[in-house]
């Protein structure tokens, strides 16, 4: 290689990192207008209609939440595949990531570029529920090889998580707990960016029981936790945080193994 090439590549890898850094720095000032910009009105009428745990914030709390749902709205992309989306829905998406990580306030995903809002329940060739896409009974995914980074989620099981009754599912909770469990490189039920190595094993044998009485038939918790630890903990999630007076009652024990989990008391009443 003459000199004359080398200057020629020298100057392409200059001119690529120039731009690259010139790109990063508009992302990051475009994040940081976002960010000081209020809370609109409209967005905040929608959090109070849609999201009883917003609800049950005090002011500081619903102040640090909303700025959560901005910061998580400006660095990540929401689009509708085939079907439209609003306010509302980014609104639910982005409060369905932050609800898990509240007590965590500088945690945003870092692994997480986009979300695909589906117009209904899908397979696991991404085809959605119609009469030539036999099996498209999932709710919600996160992906992996080609759609690593992304996060998927049918859109009327997203709004039925947040329709303010007390449902023990919440699909968008559920998958976004799965990112969580797999940021120390396993999808296993054991969340370690959240827990203490201490806690992996009391955690895993209060598992192990719960498991044994949804086998049995007593225990109300969806049987899909039976399917694996990491199933078992985005499940038991789900009703944590979308129900936790009921679940408090009838899951004493899980209730505050989450609570020390996931570093947050969900239920407003005591046993």
């Amino acid at each position: 290689m003459n000199q004359t090439i080398i200057t020629v590549v020298f100057s392409c890898v200059v001119v690529g990192i120039s731009v690259w850094l010139y790109r990063m720095q508009q992302k990051k000032s475009s994040i940081e207008r976002t960010l000081k910009q209020s809370f609109s009105q409209l967005w905040r009428d929608i959090l109070e209609k849609e999201v009883s745990f917003y609800l049950k914030l005090n002011a500081f709390e619903k102040d640090l939440f909303e700025k959560r749902i901005r910061l998580f709205l400006a660095t990540k992309t929401i689009e509708g595949v085939e079907t439209t989306i609003d306010d509302t829905i980014r609104l639910m998406v982005a409060a369905s990531a932050v609800i898990p990580t509240f007590a965590f306030p500088d945690y945003n995903y870092p692994y997480v570029h986009s979300v695909l809002i589906y117009p209904n329940s899908f397979n696991d060739k991404y085809q959605t529920n119609t009469l030539d896409s036999p099996g498209a009974n999932i709710l919600g995914m996160i992906g992996s090889s080609s759609q690593n980074g992304t996060v998927i989620l049918s859109k009327p099981d997203l709004v039925k998580a947040f329709d303010g009754l007390p449902h023990k599912e919440n699909v968008g909770i559920h998958e976004f707990v799965h990112l969580l469990d797999k940021e120390d490189g396993e999808i296993d039920g054991v969340p370690k960016v959240l827990i203490d190595n201490s806690f992996v094993m009391p955690w895993l044998v209060e598992v192990k029981n719960e498991i044994k009485r949804i086998e049995k038939g007593n225990s109300d918790i969806n049987p899909y936790a039976l399917t694996n630890n990491a199933e078992f903990l985005a499940v038991v999630s789900e009703y944590f945080f979308n129900n936790p007076e009921k679940f408090q009652r009838r899951h004493p024990e899980l209730y505050t193994s989450l609570r020390k989990i996931f570093s947050q008391k969900t239920a407003v009443i005591k046993l």
